[in-house]
């Protein structure tokens, strides 16, 4: 009978035991590392307060959250943007680049969209906006230099849109966004000890503002929107649709996505899920960044899923000023890999954004 009652409870015992080694690895499955990404606080950012939780970052995840903007209205934001892309498709053309509408004559800023492989209906759309609002006059010594400087374009006052209060808000994003990536270019100049990272950012012309919207699309969707040789493939290696194929920022990016889920980062080889935090922006830098910085400043790999709904977001991309060094590292003065094709940020700029803009220009468009 002892035996017997000694059996009983090893079995209970190691079926609890299994139980709670099934329950411990399922949790350690659902944790995600980003949940514990630093969220830090403007005004901690302003202050100066904020190098070493920056540093930390940066280090171990590759982007962080600012919070706590003063006077942002991510939902306010949300709803301007909503409102411009649900007019009617010739009343967003009115802005549309020089390659969409042949009509106008901006080529850089303003509307532009891609269609999918099987249907004409539009399944992205963007709008760009830039720093300048009056035309360049001044001689300049290439044709994308002076488009770099390029005037924004604004759409009118039609019907029920209301054009004055688009541009109000959509102005004040781009403020805020051009003062907080100054203030984190400012810490992560402290964060590497390099007064050179500020300095090369001082015009910053190409800096740009994209209002996205994302339609639910399929496989057949993606063929086509980038060229074979762009290096993208909107094609995942978990069978996932994608919206944004697996890539790296080249820059500075400061990313809104409101309360949108989709984006996914890499971290340690795997993919996981970007919390999305109402009313922060999220930093993260890229790969030219991290080769002008000897790998001091990490690159995120990431993506965008496709969440079966319109998605909106909106990436601002700091850039260098059109006639930064890019050909030394801005950190020990090594000769960068990318100094041996171009010397100056704008003719490598050019290059990218021919490759990463196919809704905007053509592949000659900056020529």
């Amino acid at each position: 009978k002892q035996w017997y009652q000694r059996r009983v409870r090893g079995l209970f015992s190691s079926v609890i035991s299994s139980v709670l080694w099934s329950v411990f690895y399922q949790a350690m499955a659902n944790i995600n590392p980003f949940d514990a990404a630093p969220r830090i606080d403007y005004a901690d950012l302003k202050s100066g307060h904020a190098t070493d939780l920056v540093r930390q970052a940066v280090s171990e995840f590759a982007f962080f959250y600012i919070v706590n903007i003063p006077d942002f209205d991510a939902l306010a934001e949300l709803n301007t943007m909503k409102g411009y892309f649900s007019q009617s498709n010739e009343q967003k053309d009115m802005c549309a680049s020089v390659k969409n509408n042949p009509k106008n004559e901006n080529v850089l800023r303003g509307y532009g969209f891609s269609k999918g492989a099987d249907t004409v209906e539009r399944i992205e759309e963007v709008f760009n906006i830039g720093q300048f609002e009056e035309k360049d006059t001044e001689k300049r010594a290439s044709n994308a230099e002076r488009i770099s400087r390029e005037p924004n374009v604004w759409p009118p006052t039609d019907g029920s849109f209301d054009g004055d209060h688009f541009k109000k808000v959509m102005k004040k994003g781009f403020e805020t966004r051009m003062k907080i990536s100054k203030m984190v270019i400012k810490t992560l100049s402290e964060v590497i000890d390099s007064p050179r990272f500020s300095e090369m950012f001082g015009d910053s012309e190409f800096t740009s503002f994209y209002l996205k919207k994302y339609k639910e699309r399929n496989e057949k969707n993606n063929v086509g929107i980038y060229s074979e040789d762009s290096g993208y493939s909107m094609v995942s290696e978990d069978g996932q649709d994608l919206a944004v194929p697996s890539h790296v920022d080249t820059t500075i990016t400061l990313l809104t996505t409101y309360n949108n889920g989709g984006l996914q980062a890499m971290y340690k080889g795997c993919w996981y899920e970007v919390p999305s935090l109402l009313g922060s922006i999220l930093f993260m830098s890229g790969w030219l960044i991290t080769e002008l910085t000897d790998g001091l400043l990490p690159s995120l790999r990431h993506r965008v899923v496709d969440i079966k709904r319109d998605r909106y977001s909106l990436p601002f991309f700091m850039n260098p000023s059109f006639n930064a060094d890019i050909s030394q590292s801005w950190t020990s003065g090594k000769e960068t890999e990318t100094g041996k094709t171009y010397k100056t940020f704008g003719p490598w700029q050019v290059v990218q954004l021919h490759r990463d803009e196919p809704l905007l220009l053509t592949s000659t468009s900056l020529f």
